[in-house]
């Protein structure tokens, strides 16, 4: 027979082991702990974004840039405005005279053309010539596209091959802006053939 000290002890035991178990659950009312996220991925994310941002303003810049450039730049012609521009080596390709200079008389020669004296003191395409040339030029005022061209303004100019088509000018920063453009590009631009509708023959 079991003496009621053994039983007792028993009971005890079976306590104890009831404590222990229940304690050795999980809270059910506590939610797991996360894991630390690394730093290295919001980094990562940060960089990801950054880099898209820089994409898609440098993209902007180009878009900008041919923009800017089609056709030559703020042309209005006809080919332009349906949409069939130039990139800019073959604007360069498609000029005849490029040139640095001075404008020293403007006069009317013809309807809807003028004539221009100019001073050159830099060719650029061809890379040499005559120090004054007489430019004939479709009158900028015409189609109200371009600023007018005025007596003792410096210029850089770029006139097209076709004689229909309006000369494009430059002042003061933009003329620097392009002048550096054109000289950078003219090395490829005098391996590229002008295209039709541009070229002579699409007069």
């Amino acid at each position: 027979m079991t003496s009621q000290n053994e039983a007792e002890e028993a009971v005890v035991r079976q306590a104890l082991r009831m404590i222990g178990d229940e304690a050795s659950r999980p809270d059910p009312g506590s939610a797991p702990v996360p894991e630390p996220i690394p730093l290295a991925k919001p980094r990562r994310r940060r960089r990801v974004v950054a880099a898209s941002l820089a994409a898609a303003a440098a993209a902007a810049c180009i878009a900008v840039t041919l923009s800017v450039m089609n056709g030559t730049p703020g042309d209005t012609s006809r080919e332009t405005q349906n949409g069939r521009g130039q990139t800019l080596t073959e604007w360069i390709a498609c000029a005849g005279t490029i040139a640095v200079g001075d404008v020293s008389e403007v006069r009317p020669s013809g309807k809807g053309r003028i004539s221009v004296a100019f001073a050159v003191q830099e060719w650029i395409k061809p890379s040499r010539g005559d120090s004054s040339i007489t430019l004939d030029l479709v009158d900028p005022r015409v189609a109200e596209a371009r600023p007018p061209i005025e007596k003792g303004q410096r210029l850089l100019i770029v006139v097209p091959e076709r004689t229909d088509q309006e000369a494009s000018t430059f002042e003061g920063a933009r003329l620097a802006q392009y002048r550096s453009m054109i000289t950078k590009a003219l090395g490829k631009a005098e391996r590229e053939t002008c295209p039709s509708p541009w070229n002579r023959t699409g007069q």
